[in-house]
């Protein structure tokens, strides 16, 4: 047994001595994020918000130009808003336009999935009832007053050319916070 563990030893030093390392190099890892000032955060229900429009009849439009007669609104809600970062937050909204009609967003038809076929463009409105022009910077900032606030905003359908094309709609919109 005594004389065995010698052998032992020197059996596994060998092997260790003829074993070799091989590297690969595997590629590598980009870990990126941002460090932002944000005085408020989007609370999770308000992150992937879904409006559910509903349904119209296409003769209770009228000419280009002319709005549904039914007003949808949702809201967002922020949260953990800190008054000592900001005082104002603003909300802009960004998206496509239609060439037509550049104050609303696109409003496509979910079988077709081409822009301007439905003939309609979706618009939207701050909680004043104004027009919310996309991919521009915020009319009206709300001040920060507490640390939860519900942003207020209504959606309607607008005639953006003629004829109408029946079928389902759908308007992708994102929505920026803008302080001040």
């Amino acid at each position: 047994m005594i004389r065995t563990l010698p052998l032992l030893a020197l059996l596994m030093a060998s092997l260790s001595a003829h074993a070799h390392r091989v590297v690969v190099d595997g590629g590598s890892v980009h870990l990126r994020g941002a460090l932002v000032n944000s005085a408020c955060a989007v609370s999770p229900e308000s992150q992937d918000l879904r409006v559910e429009m509903g349904q119209y009849r296409s003769n209770n439009f009228g000419d280009v130009g002319s709005y549904s007669t039914v007003t949808v609104p949702f809201s967002l809600k922020l949260v953990e808003c800190r008054r000592d970062v900001a005082s104002l937050v603003g909300i802009a909204f960004q998206g496509l336009s239609p060439a037509e009609d550049p104050q609303v967003f696109v409003a496509t038809s979910k079988a077709s999935g081409m822009p301007g076929e439905t003939g309609l463009g979706l618009a939207l409105f701050d909680a004043r009832q104004q027009l919310i022009i996309p991919n521009a910077p915020p009319d009206y900032y709300s001040p920060i007053i507490s640390e939860e606030m519900t942003v207020h905003f209504s959606a309607r359908y607008r005639v953006i050319s003629l004829p109408l094309v029946p079928g389902n709609l759908l308007t992708d919109v994102w929505f920026t916070l803008v302080y001040q």
